[in-house]
């Protein structure tokens, strides 16, 4: 059966449905079932404000809160190279065959155990285990990544998953601003340039909790969506069949023209966090700037996520608008970088490393706060295009949308793991950041074939096998 001939049972849904005016519905984001797209983008946020977010809060301050940003690097080197492997072809077919709430809970344990090694390093300076912790968290990153993915992009409409997107970006970066500002808070008067013991346990009983929230995750078949479409049908999926259909998406032409662009998305958080970040400012200034990054990037992916929602446009003019906007970003952005770079040269001394400070440097302070703030906005608005790219290829379903955030967060985790031993190996901070520029740029111009071909796509979109109409509900069920 072809999409255009799936009818909306409209006997029993509003008196809009009923009219035909479903466009209008489906712009509207209903808030008060628990069963919509809202709520479930909603449950798994608070999944990710505790683990990822308060994880984004450690590494935030810059070196997971130690002096030593090695240590951290080489984790990040460990946890990147096993999410590579595992989001392309382990973490997508889990999430298909085990469904959203298991392959979460599972994921999100990892974080636990990784805040609880740093602590450990704190004492006993064990290497190894930070290490052997953060290979576990890549496998742990890749299930609840890929699932948390498939869920913000498959469960919404077209017509939402901009908003949607923002919605879950404000809910976990939240997580990484409230734990930067525990942080603050609780190494204030700190001189030691490491956080203290209470920083790490509050995270781990942050961290725990968000893993419950896993279970409040309803299977897709389950969720319906404002148009009384469910989110996917109700079958059971094959092994051979989810290989398969992974390597269908490697073969999208598409996807070779947004591996740079994906591959970029986390490339610069090395050198923000460790060589920036960490380098440069107090242990309790550190903090606060992580705090004020977060709170950058919450504000900066709604709204971005509202324009790539504009009715006045087409899919294809958003989509065209929305590369234009990140690129005129980036390039102010790190062209800022450029000049904060210049004044910390080896033969300058205006920003000595780890003296900055927001209360005893002055005005002095302010411009490489500016900047680190800035960063989070370009982190942000570069991440909501990722995942709004996400949602134009996988049609709106679950299933597929895991397969394509199964990739790109492969192709990320490459870019980190890259990312991760340039920072290790003390690569000169200038060099560093010109990497990092010169992938940006190389990344956007790489894109380009997939912007041109943007198309524009039906209200009703969707994956001919995995699409299926539903009774919906009333008017009053559905939200401004």
């Amino acid at each position: 059966m072809s999409t255009k001939d799936k009818k909306v049972d409209t006997t029993e849904t509003s008196s809009e449905v009923a009219t035909g005016n479903m466009a209008t519905l489906s712009h509207k984001i209903c808030y008060t079932r628990y069963n919509s797209p809202f709520w479930q983008v909603v449950i798994v946020s608070f999944v990710a404000f505790g683990c990822p977010g308060m994880y984004n809060a450690l590494s935030g301050i810059g070196g997971g809160g130690q002096l030593d940003t090695t240590t951290a690097a080489k984790g990040h080197i460990a946890l990147s190279s096993v999410s590579a492997v595992g989001n392309l072809f382990v973490a997508p077919a889990l999430t298909n065959l085990l469904g959203p709430k298991w392959t979460i809970l599972i994921g999100g344990l990892p974080y636990v155990l990784y805040a609880g090694s740093l602590l450990a390093y704190t004492h006993t300076g064990n290497q190894g285990f930070v290490i052997g912790s953060s290979a576990l968290l890549g496998i742990g990153a890749s299930l609840l990544w890929i699932s948390q993915g498939a869920i913000m992009t498959g469960y919404p409409l077209p017509q939402q998953q901009g908003r949607m997107i923002g919605v879950f970006w404000i809910i976990f970066n939240l997580g990484g601003f409230l734990g930067s500002m525990i942080s603050f808070g609780l190494n204030f008067h700190s001189k030691s340039g490491t956080v203290s013991d209470g920083t790490y346990i509050a995270f781990m009983c942050i961290m725990a909790v968000g893993c419950s929230c896993a279970f409040g995750l309803l299977k897709p078949y389950n969720v319906i969506r404002e148009d009384n479409s469910r989110a996917a049908v109700d079958r059971k999926p094959r092994v051979w069949d989810e290989f398969k259909a992974t390597l269908k998406v490697l073969r999208d032409w598409r996807v070779v023209s947004l591996i740079p662009f994906w591959i970029t998305a986390n490339y610069a958080y090395n050198y923000q966090q460790n060589t920036f970040n960490a380098k440069l400012f107090t242990i309790r200034t550190r903090s606060f700037n992580g705090a004020m990054y977060w709170l950058a990037q919450m504000g900066s992916s709604y709204v971005f996520g509202l324009f790539l929602d504009n009715r006045s446009m087409n899919r294809r003019q958003r989509g065209i608008w929305g590369f234009g906007i990140t690129a005129l970003i980036s390039m102010i952005v790190w062209a800022g970088g450029l000049a904060a770079q210049l004044r910390r040269g080896p033969n300058s001394d205006y920003y000595p490393l780890n003296e900055m400070d927001l209360i005893t440097s002055g005005t002095k302070y302010a411009g490489p706060f500016l900047l680190y703030f800035f960063y989070g906005c370009f982190d942000a608005v570069w991440q909501t295009l990722v995942y709004w790219t996400i949602g134009y290829l996988s049609h709106e379903s679950p299933e597929q949308a895991a397969r394509y955030v199964g990739a790109f967060k492969c192709m990320e985790a490459v870019g980190g793991a890259i990312a991760s031993k340039v920072n290790s190996d003390k690569t000169n901070y200038n060099i560093e950041f010109a990497i990092d520029w010169s992938i940006v740029v190389f990344s956007l111009i790489w894109a380009l074939p997939f912007m041109w071909k943007i198309e524009d796509l039906p209200a009703h979109a969707g994956n001919e096998d995995e699409t299926e109409y539903v009774k919906g509900p009333t008017e009053e069920a559905v939200g401004p």
